[in-house]
């Protein structure tokens, strides 16, 4: 197949790494894949990926001049690559996507693929663009086929749920890496690390961590959490504020991004995810989960159908320290719970997320939505 995807973002996000594994994953499996893009971090993975791509179009604008160059753009891309699939990942490319496939390259099967977390705009126009200019959708959660389902009155059988997936052979659990880790942080083997791997926004939820590991120290246990991530609406200096305010400064590490995470996950004994919304696709999740790490997580996005609570993971209410604080103490004070949650939630992942399921899973799609292609 010929598939073209558009990614016009110029950003890193869950959005944008769906896309970009999957663009790979595509062309290991045979299929002639480019991928139209922004200028910035997925053209820059991509292209180190060697995925075709083309950075050349703007979405991401309110210049009416630019809007012409990009219709100009598809229209050249549709006349000359002549994809069987088009897929968009953005709500700002997807409508022109799909309109300029219907007039140049009828015979394109459209697909929108929505794997942010912003649930669809209800509106008449957004209907019709999901309606006229659009032959399916693909949605990361059930959550979200059930939301798209509703405000765009969409048949059921035109939207497809393709969750997230993980690489299981970069992410597994690996002694030599935890040990590596513990000995880089200094911690004893009396010392549970508690790790949380978010960028410093308000959606990540980082002051009921903190505030639940304040409870923890009040109550004598022995840790020391590890946050990874990068600034991006707040600072690292008022993350170390409010664990100075919670007691706390003195268990906390803030080492910013961490460029080799799968040897830091390896290295933490329990996974947190305290975010109060956002989880689309919960990347992070899966990477504990991966890597045998027992894991703690709100029921946010998708979080609830990748965990089932008990089984593979603990699940509590988003913003609430205290059940944080007793999910906590449970897994500290049950070494075998913590054991077969970790346990259980690397066979989870190895039977659901797999790449090698993401990719099949996808490519079924597109063959069957050529199958029923009444212009083929």
């Amino acid at each position: 197949m010929k598939i073209l995807q558009v990614l016009n973002s110029p950003n890193w996000s869950g959005a944008s790494d769906y896309c970009v594994t999957l663009c790979k994953l595509l062309i290991d499996r045979g299929h002639e894949v480019l991928l139209l893009t922004e200028p910035g971090k997925p053209f820059k993975k991509a292209s180190e990926l060697g995925i075709n791509c083309d950075d050349s179009i703007r979405l991401n604008h309110r210049n009416p001049m630019l809007y012409i160059h990009s219709l100009k753009k598809f229209k050249k891309v549709l006349t000359s690559f002549k994809p069987d699939i088009l897929s968009s990942h953005i709500n700002e490319g997807a409508w022109m996507a799909g309109m300029m496939a219907r007039k140049y390259s009828p015979e394109t099967i459209v697909i929108r693929s929505r794997t942010d977390i912003d649930p669809p705009k209800g509106h008449f126009i957004n209907r019709y663009v999901h309606h006229t200019w659009t032959d399916r959708l693909i949605v990361s959660s059930m959550l979200h086929k059930k939301l798209c389902t509703q405000l765009l009155d969409m048949p059921q059988e035109k939207i497809d749920v393709v969750y997230g997936a993980i690489d299981t052979e970069k992410f597994k659990p690996d002694l030599n890496k935890q040990k590596r880790f513990r000995s880089e942080y200094g911690a004893d083997s009396n010392t549970v690390i508690i790790g949380m791997v978010a960028r410093l926004d308000p959606v990540k939820g980082h002051e009921y961590t903190l505030e639940a590991l304040g409870m923890l120290k009040k109550n004598k246990y022995k840790f020391l959490a590890v946050f990874m991530g990068y600034e991006s609406q707040r600072t690292f200096s008022w993350l170390k504020d409010k664990a100075r305010y919670f007691g706390i400064e003195e268990n906390i590490r803030c080492p910013g991004y961490v460029e080799n995470l799968e040897e830091a996950i390896n290295g933490i004994d329990i996974g947190v995810v305290s975010s109060i919304a956002s989880e689309a696709n919960s990347r992070v999740t899966l990477e504990f989960m991966a890597t045998g790490k027992p894991v703690i997580a709100t029921t946010v996005g998708v979080i609830p159908e990748i965990i089932i609570n008990g089984e593979n993971g603990l699940l509590i209410p988003p913003a609430d320290s205290q059940s944080l604080f007793k999910s906590l103490t449970g897994l500290f004070n049950d070494s075998p719970l913590k054991y077969n949650l970790g346990k259980q939630a690397r066979i989870s992942v190895e039977k659901n997320f797999t790449l090698d399921r993401f990719v099949l899973r996808t490519e079924a799609i597109y063959k069957n939505s050529l199958e029923k292609n009444p212009n083929k």
